[in-house]
């Protein structure tokens, strides 16, 4: 009978190369964490400091195979700034959590207190370390749908002019809308939400008129009410 030494040598190669690995796998993940490190999506406005995650964490670990990925990710997530994050342990031995803060795209400011909008359209408190800047909200109160205050808002966080220029969105009455910009004092009047992208359009094409013939500070209230037209009463 001739034997087949090449797989024999083949078969124990095999096991010789997954005993190995088995065994640098299971002395690797008794090793302590050598460090945990915060790593932010944006390094710009910050709303929370890295020591303040590093808080939210049990304090040591004793090895990485204790290090549970999913209750960690939990504990960062539950920060009201924090939108993602994601943990994992890296060959060096470090505990790596990457975090994506949450979006804010308006400011509402009410009798008793003041809080953000995000781009998910959810509540956000304000941070003490970093104010954003959105456009401010006046005159909220619960007759003004929140579902309304998000759509305006996100209209002028996904628009390059408007997110450029407006400063401030008062909601009054009849659900009227009324912006202000930021080097202009004159009131834009968008009056109901409807046909607001048209509404738009008409004041950008308008605006870039009167911008060039330097016309727009002699108007205090700028309306856009009226189909097709865009109406200016001077100061």
């Amino acid at each position: 009978m001739q034997i087949n030494w090449s797989k024999i040598i083949l078969t124990l190669v095999l096991i010789l190369i997954g005993g190995l690995f088995y065994s640098t796998n299971s002395i690797n993940s008794k090793r302590n964490i050598n460090d945990i490190i915060v790593d932010f999506e944006s390094t710009n406005k910050l709303f929370i400091t890295q020591d303040s995650i590093l808080k939210l964490l049990p304090t040591s670990f004793l090895n990485k195979k204790s290090v549970d990925i999913n209750y960690l990710e939990s504990l960062v997530n539950s920060n009201g700034f924090i939108k993602n994050s994601e943990a994992y342990v890296s060959i060096e031995g470090d505990l790596i959590i990457k975090v994506q803060q949450r979006n804010p795209i308006g400011r509402i400011i009410s009798e008793n207190t003041t809080f953000y909008i995000d781009d998910e359209s959810k509540i956000m408190t304000t941070s003490k370390i970093h104010s954003s800047r959105v456009p401010v909200i006046f005159n909220y109160s619960e007759s003004f749908s929140h579902d309304k205050i998000y759509q305006m808002c996100d209209l002028i966080d996904s628009d390059e002019f408007l997110k450029k220029n407006v400063t401030r969105i008062n909601f009054l009455k009849n659900n009227y809308i009324q912006l202000n910009f930021r080097d202009h004092d004159f009131d834009l009047v968008i009056g109901e939400y409807n046909n607001i992208e048209k509404k738009i359009k008409n004041f950008k094409a308008f605006y870039q008129v009167a911008v060039e013939n330097e016309g727009l500070d002699k108007y205090s209230k700028i309306n856009l009410q009226f189909e097709n037209q865009v109406v200016c009463t001077n100061k």
